[in-house]
């Protein structure tokens, strides 16, 4: 799939002028009618079909390296489902999955030192233990380890891609070592088909490269959610609230941190701010090193009273209930979560193109992308949204669309085709010179 390519606004627009997209890059698309199947996959055509890889053992043992913490559900509860036997070694286990079992790292010293200790628990175990793969998500060091299980104990290694493998640390003056290291795995899963290609260009062959849905829980992020008495009297299997009152215009998500770019969105709110005439609110849910100068930038453009920051908060569903439009602002990102709750449950999106976002967003169907990331650009589409609510309201309604695509359920498919190429290579015997010593 190819990343969308925003288009000028359609003459006698019902909003106010804008200027056209070809002079200086911002996507007037909003407005134009569309076409939008909210049943589709937006990335199926390039997940593998079953016939390109053999199935997986019967017995399918996996030994996961993680230091996810409260991701580990998200990322691997559907391999849990997928294998027979799933065995993660980590550092904070209080959030459990069913059918796996849990090594934790012991609780000493600082989190560097449970780093390295976990490197050695998971030697250890697979030492002890016969397994038919290993897994990690993020190449430093989790990835790493898996590669240096492989080596020496001949298990097939998988590795999850997440946005800075290879937005920012393949690109780097040390980027020939992850791009040789991700040529080493026997099965590499990224969030969608834009980061096949660079993939690719790193020399991995694409019949290792398997698709993974960043799984999110369809059942509870779902336009129901927003409110329990909805009558549910149609032929779909949700129902869009349209006369919600809601206590926000906009919502963003994240940590404050540079790749997410949070100034950034207050700088969008202060360009929204000086075109004048619109009242909004707007909340910003997350924390980090960031935080004082967007309380700074706030206060000394006057809009602190109409943007609240709530701080972190374990779960956000609360907030998108809130909001009917989810603006992110990442330089970098691969595919968010944050993007697909919102979505899934009803908030139009107004997104940069960097990652995967352009394979789930399309410009002017089912979300606003901004091609060039610039605060005024932000300003204009969520302008849009503040002055054509229904527009808005059709945004949201396709966004849901979604919801199958990066189910769960979805999630335990990918992992099947993941397990299956990851082990198509070793079967009949064992690769490591070193194995079983």
């Amino acid at each position: 799939m190819s990343r969308t390519t925003p288009e000028s606004a359609p003459t006698g627009s019902t909003l106010e002028s804008q200027p056209d997209s070809s002079a200086d890059g911002r996507s007037d698309s909003v407005n134009q009618d569309c076409d939008w199947d909210r049943d589709q996959d937006p990335i199926e055509a390039d997940r593998s079909q079953p016939a390109d890889a053999e199935p997986s053992p019967e017995e399918t043992r996996v030994l996961v390296v993680s230091g996810l913490a409260h991701k580990n559900e998200r990322h691997y509860g559907p391999l849990a489902a997928a294998a027979d036997e799933t065995t993660l070694v980590c550092l904070d286990p209080r959030y459990a999955i069913a059918d796996a079992t849990y090594l934790e790292v012991p609780d000493v010293g600082p989190r560097p030192l449970r780093v390295v200790l976990l490197f050695f628990l998971a030697l250890l175990e697979g030492y002890r233990n016969e397994y038919d793969a290993v897994a990690a998500i993020s190449l430093f060091p989790y990835g790493l380890y898996a590669l240096a299980l492989k080596a020496i104990y001949g298990y097939p290694a998988s590795l999850g891609i997440i946005g800075i493998d290879l937005d920012h640390h393949a690109k780097q003056w040390y980027g020939p070592l992850p791009r040789w290291a991700f040529r080493r795995f026997d099965a590499v899963s990224v969030p969608g088909p834009s980061h096949v290609d660079d993939l690719e260009g790193c020399g991995v062959p694409r019949n290792r490269i398997e698709i993974l849905a960043n799984a999110i829980d369809a059942e509870r992020f779902r336009p129901d959610s927003l409110d329990e008495d909805i009558d549910h009297d149609h032929d779909h299997d949700y129902d869009y609230d349209y006369d919600h009152d809601y206590d926000y215009d906009f919502v963003w998500v994240g940590r404050f941190s540079e790749e997410k770019a949070p100034v950034r969105f207050v700088d969008a709110l202060i360009a929204l701010e000086n075109r004048g005439d619109r009242e909004f609110r707007a909340v910003m849910v997350g924390d980090g090193p960031l935080r004082s100068e967007v309380e700074k930038r706030l206060e000394s453009h006057g809009l602190r009273e109409r943007v609240d920051l709530p701080g972190w908060v374990g779960d956000p569903l609360a907030y998108y209930r809130r909001s009917p439009t989810v603006v992110l602002t990442s330089r970098r990102d691969a595919l968010p979560l944050v993007l697909l709750e919102a979505m899934a449950t009803g908030l139009a999106p107004i997104v940069p193109p960097v990652g995967s976002i352009p394979d789930v967003v399309t410009n002017g169907e089912n979300g606003i992308v901004v091609p060039d990331r610039d605060p005024e650009s932000f300003a204009v589409a969520m302008a849009h949204c503040l002055d054509d609510p229904d527009r808005r309201r059709t945004l949201g309604e396709n966004a849901t669309g979604i919801r199958a695509a990066f189910s769960y359920e979805q999630a335990t498919r990918d992992w099947e085709r993941i397990l299956a190429t990851a082990t198509a290579g070793t079967r009949g015997g064992d690769s490591s010179p070193f194995a079983r010593l």
